[in-house]
């Protein structure tokens, strides 16, 4: 196993829950949300995790500067925020995790992004690519479900994080 695991996420329609609980958890704070999801083993290994940034970034403008790529137009027209299908959600968050992780050279990167649909997570690490969607299908256009899928989608890539964690760097 590696001593430490450094980790950067750029989160949209997660607002950097993900990367802050990642932070949280390997700090050995006592309480914080979604502590639950953390097995005894997954709060064991996390312990070697540092996380090096978690950023909320809504913008197409942000997120190209930021994290120097290039993304496809929107697929809608929502305030300054960026909004795709689920299909190109998939593909932004990739962008996203692949620019961050091309920028800060860290062992994973975590890209989220949401506009219409389930949205898109993307955990990509030294040795694969990891692309998933919520269960939660959702409207930002609409303001529907969006607590619903945000919720989810934290859950759920927090999930296949420890899951990576354990499959990549403790089960090597």
């Amino acid at each position: 196993m590696i001593d430490k695991i450094s980790v950067a996420t750029a989160e949209c329609f997660t607002h950097a829950k993900i990367g802050i609980t990642i932070h949280k958890a390997a700090s050995g704070y006592e309480d914080f949300e979604f502590k639950e999801i953390f097995d005894r083993e997954g709060l064991k290994i996390i312990r070697n995790v540092r996380v090096l940034a978690s950023m909320f970034i809504p913008s197409v403008y942000a997120a190209e500067k930021l994290l120097n790529i290039k993304l496809p137009e929107p697929d809608y027209s929502y305030a300054y925020a960026k909004a795709y299908t689920e299909k190109n959600d998939l593909k932004v968050a990739y962008l996203m995790a692949k620019g961050l992780k091309d920028i800060l050279n860290c062992n994973i990167a975590i890209g989220t992004t949401a506009g219409v649909g389930r949205g898109g997570i993307c955990i990509l690490t030294d040795k694969n690519k990891y692309t998933f969607t919520t269960d939660v299908c959702g409207n930002l256009l609409k303001h529907e479900n969006i607590l619903e899928r945000q919720r989810n989608g934290i859950e759920k890539g927090l999930r296949k994080f420890i899951d990576v964690l354990k499959d990549e760097y403790v089960n090597e």
